[in-house]
């Protein structure tokens, strides 16, 4: 499936994790322009207000990139437009980096965006040095391997989530239903080298976390 990254002005992700993702379009919203040059990394397109963004590098791009300029005074924040632009351009695979950070309102207004574009058949994947989360819904049936050390979470996004299944953790769940507000399914371990998730109803974040 072919994959968008979008690099935002949030807390910076190191570059090797960076360098894992395969990406076929990379889009910069506001600052995200620095950590891109930071990464070594061209961008395909710069969207934003730029009130973020160092003027002497954007002077640098908007020559030889596609710019998208926004006021400041907007009802969508540079990254929702930076999904919208890569939604646009046919991607529903899309990878954030630099969605994260001191700002708890934009975090979990980037989550969020998950939810909301899930609902349209777009999967949001949020990445920063410590953690991954992605949207999980009706009929999932999902293998986690090669997380050996981390912590796996479901937060409930529904009143509740149904029938779900936890093989191969430290914590096993056989056919559960989870309300909303629960701690139940937060911080899991997986046992060997893999785990499985099914959930028969409803939609959680998922988070895949190290220390």
């Amino acid at each position: 499936m072919k994959t968008a990254l979008i690099i935002g002005n949030g807390k910076e992700v190191n570059k090797e994790i960076i360098d894992r993702i395969r990406h076929d379009y990379v889009i910069c919203a506001d600052g995200g322009l620095e950590k891109a040059k930071k990464y070594g990394i061209i961008p395909d397109l710069i969207i934003g207000d730029f009130d973020s963004t160092d003027p002497d590098i954007l002077k640098e791009y908007e020559k030889r990139i596609p710019l998208e300029r926004y006021p400041a005074e907007k009802d969508f924040t540079d990254m929702e437009l930076a999904i919208e632009s890569a939604i646009s351009r046919g991607y529903k695979h899309l990878v954030l980096a630099g969605a994260t950070g001191t700002r708890l309102d934009h975090t979990l207004g980037n989550i969020m965006l998950m939810e909301k574009y899930c609902k349209t058949g777009v999967n949001i994947t949020i990445i920063d040095n410590n953690n991954e989360m992605r949207i999980i819904s009706d009929n999932t049936d999902l293998l986690l391997d090669g997380k050996e050390g981390h912590y796996i979470s479901l937060i409930p996004l529904t009143d509740s989530i149904q029938g779900l299944y936890l093989e191969g953790f430290k914590y096993p769940l056989d056919n559960v239903s989870v309300q909303r507000g629960s701690t139940l399914c937060i911080s899991n371990q997986i046992r060997g080298k893999a785990g499985k998730i099914r959930l028969r109803q409803g939609k959680a974040i998922l988070f895949i976390s190290i220390d």
